[in-house]
């Protein structure tokens, strides 16, 4: 959950669901020159939803802090942070095998991270903890990458640049989707590819609290206007119980965001 800032005294909490379809409306455009779309389409941008699907029953009752603040993905205990990643992993897998191979890999990039921030904090539990998620993860990635290989629908993207392509289009979408409904000032910089395998930076800047401006451009089109949805909630301290009833009953507010290239006009 993304607690997002939004009228004073009210937060907009956005479900990781929401963020994932934020991040699917992302991978749907993705690709003009010298950047590559996604293929295969249907099984790529079905990762790209997927990928935080394990976060729905925790988004409905998170609880809360020492501070009476509703916990967030980033505020929370590694066990289950990565029992929840590995939901996701096995859900995206039950839609498509291929879908479940890229967000495992997902995955373990974004656990290799948590693991060095652990080593650098001196947390060892937390260290330890990621190591073996990583193992479990890399061993279920290597077995699911060798069945596909032997499937013909899937095999000349593992075996080209196709499939890297994918899940760094996958990791875009994601940490956009995030800028987003974090409204993290920035600047960023991503790292993308090209058609050619090249590692390709984009910049992104903050113009509001709705608008990112990216160069170079990767999307199709001169903007991009993508939707998301969350339940309009006090900012103040909670109690875990009060909390779960207002996500369930709280109104829905839509929120729109736009992605638009440097020196566009707004």
């Amino acid at each position: 959950m993304f607690l997002l800032p939004d009228a004073p005294g009210r937060w907009i909490a956005v479900a990781q669901a929401s963020h994932g379809l934020l991040a699917w409306q992302i991978a749907a455009h993705w690709g003009v020159r010298p950047f590559p779309r996604p293929s295969p389409r249907a099984e790529t941008l079905a990762a790209v939803l997927l990928h935080d699907a394990g976060w729905t029953a925790f988004d409905a009752d998170p609880g809360v802090d020492g501070e009476g603040r509703p916990r967030t993905f980033d505020r929370m205990p590694a066990g289950p942070h990565l029992e929840i990643w590995e939901r996701s992993v096995s859900l995206a897998e039950a839609f498509s095998r291929y879908a479940g191979l890229l967000v495992a890999e997902h995955t373990a990039r974004l656990a290799r991270r948590k693991r060095e921030e652990a080593r650098q904090a001196g947390d060892a539990g937390t260290g330890r903890l990621a190591e073996a998620f990583l193992e479990r993860l890399e061993t279920q990635a290597s077995r699911a990458r060798t069945a596909l290989e032997a499937d013909p629908r899937y095999a000349q993207a593992l075996a080209t640049g196709a499939h890297a392509a994918n899940g760094a289009i996958l990791a875009a979408a994601d940490a956009l989707a995030v800028l987003l409904c974090a409204a993290r000032p920035g600047p960023f910089t991503l790292e993308v590819r090209s058609r050619g395998g090249e590692t390709v930076p984009v910049t992104v800047q903050r113009e509001d609290p709705r608008t990112l401006r990216l160069r170079p451009w990767p999307l199709e089109g001169r903007g991009l206007t993508v939707h998301a949805e969350g339940r309009v909630i006090e900012a103040r301290p909670w109690t875990a119980e009060a909390l779960r009833e207002a996500l369930a009953t709280a109104p829905v507010q839509r929120i729109a965001f736009r992605l638009l290239p440097t020196g566009a006009p707004a």
